[in-house]
């Protein structure tokens, strides 16, 4: 897999890139547009996800080791329920997408 570790995308346009079993280790994916993206079974421990568009993206429980998804728009993103669970439940699941409009929890279907 990409080799990735404390890789800065700011505001990268990585619309449905492949990510699947990278290293994106204390990454920084603040506004980055990750529409479609493949971001399965990758390593995201410490990752920043501010005000990232993961609409459609397919994702895994390794997503829940994000540093922080605060604004992140995560709309139709394809995860499994424990893991959507687990983000609803997180204190920086809050915000709204400055690009899309759309709040974070209302994206993951939060209670």
């Amino acid at each position: 897999g990409i080799q990735a570790a404390n890789a800065v995308f700011t505001k990268a346009n990585l619309a449905s890139a492949s990510f699947f079993k990278a290293d994106l280790t204390g990454a920084d994916l603040s506004n980055a547009d990750l529409t479609g993206a493949s971001l399965e079974e990758a390593g995201l421990e410490g990752a920043t996800f501010d005000d990232a568009v993961l609409s459609n993206a397919y994702l895994t429980k390794t997503i829940a080791d994000a540093k922080s998804i605060r604004g992140a728009d995560f709309s139709e993103a394809v995860m499994p329920t424990y893991t959507q669970r687990i983000l609803c439940d997180r204190s920086d699941a809050t915000g709204t997408n400055s690009k899309t409009g759309v709040e974070t929890r209302e994206s993951l279907m939060c209670p």
